[in-house]
């Protein structure tokens, strides 16, 4: 079959395992041609057989010589029509990395992303309609079961420093890292696992401080710096933290129940509210939005970060940057906003929903990056507390960058 010559005493090629014997008495067989090459009468191989093949692509377990299919080289899937279609003109297509009527290139992933790591938890981070990239992050993880445990991370570089969208995400991946283990249980009571929440969200801040604070190496006069706001769910029971105006809401089900903020911002406009100020004012001032708290290599000393202990009842939990809250701050509009969209929409999975809202912040002008990550709870009961002794740190962790 193959063409290799044997020894005359041979049954089966060496080779290929061709069987010779009946090869041979084929060969003898009158207008046959010899398929392993000519023989003598005693059998004994005279001269091997030259391989005859069809053209490359159509070769047949028939031919001599065959050893099977010849796999042609990889040829990857052609781009869908919406991949290769210019975002920014609509009218040119993307080729070589470019549009061939204007000129741009095609938008960056993190432009805007969602994910939802199981059923009842999900997000969106969207650049808006002003920036120029996305300096928003968003870190979720969450099992499957609905309430069981989650965690929400959502991150905003500060813009006016330098590669801010670097910090965020940086600060995001560190913080979840931590979140993500496993906490004490302690006697096993749920203020004793919240306890233990507020202890991890202390080192999730200050170690999400210290990544924000190495990615850069030389000194430079705006360092990369974020703020933070980030959530933790076991068992419908919820800690919150943030530093900085990122924010946790949590919005009940019941109109009976309040819709609050938990926790509170590291900012000027916070400052005025403590001073009397009414919030419309504060949050709309020319310095509403300077931060007095934030993550980088010239962050302030103190990054304990502000914490809630909450008893979830049905409703939902949010955590968002001020890229939505600047067009809703009100815990009461946001509960409406949420409720609106959950009645106009025919999916009201958690991602479904903060893409409706992201569709409002854009809406009203979109002039920053938009952050919005939702968990859906069901629990029993809803109380709020500051949850005062989780401000220390644990065992053998730092506290501060």
């Amino acid at each position: 079959m193959c063409g290799t010559a044997n020894p005359a005493e041979s049954s089966f090629c060496e080779a290929c395992g061709a069987d010779l014997v009946v090869l041979t008495a084929a060969s003898a067989l009158p207008g046959t041609a010899g398929a392993a090459g000519a023989t003598a009468s005693d059998g004994t191989l005279l001269a091997s057989a030259t391989p005859q093949t069809a053209p490359a692509g159509e070769e047949s377990p028939l031919d001599v010589g065959w050893t099977g299919a010849v796999p042609s080289a990889a040829v990857p899937p052609a781009p869908a029509d919406d991949d290769l279609l210019c975002r920014v003109c609509g009218q040119g297509r993307i080729v070589d990395g470019y549009c061939d009527q204007c000129g741009s290139p095609p938008p960056d992933p993190r432009d805007h992303f969602s994910e939802a790591p199981a059923a009842w938890v999900g997000g969106v981070c969207d650049i808006g309609r002003r920036h120029a990239r996305n300096e928003d992050a968003m870190s979720l993880s969450a099992t499957e079961a609905p309430g069981s445990r989650a965690v929400l991370v959502v991150c905003d570089g500060v813009s006016m420093a330098t590669d801010s969208h670097i910090a965020s995400l940086a600060a995001a991946t560190a913080a979840r890292s931590v979140l993500d283990q496993p906490f004490p249980k302690g006697v096993g009571t749920p203020d004793a696992w919240a306890a233990a929440a507020g202890r991890a969200l202390t080192v999730a801040v200050a170690q999400a401080n210290e990544a924000v604070a190495e990615c850069v190496d030389e000194e430079v006069p705006n360092p990369p710096s974020c703020t933070i706001a980030a959530a933790v769910v076991e068992d419908d029971v919820v800690v919150a933290g943030n530093v900085g105006d990122s924010r946790v809401y949590w919005l009940p089900d019941s109109p009976d129940q309040p819709a609050v903020q938990l926790g509170r911002d590291d900012s000027f406009a916070q400052e005025q509210m403590a001073a009397g100020v009414p919030r419309v004012e504060a949050e709309n001032g020319p310095h509403a939005h300077s931060i007095t708290r934030w993550l980088g290599k010239d962050a302030p000393d103190d990054l304990t970060p502000h914490l809630t202990t909450l008893q979830a009842a049905p409703g939902w939990l949010m955590v968002c940057s001020d890229g939505l809250w600047n067009y809703c701050s009100e815990a009461e509009g946001l509960r409406t906003l949420l409720q609106e969209a959950a009645g106009r929409l025919e999916a009201t999975t958690p991602t479904a929903l903060a893409r409706a809202l992201v569709d409002f912040a854009n809406e009203q002008g979109g002039r920053d990056n938009i952050t919005v990550a939702l968990a859906r709870l069901a629990g029993r009961g809803s109380t709020t507390s500051e949850a005062t002794a989780a401000a220390a740190p644990m065992e053998g962790d730092p506290i501060d960058g």
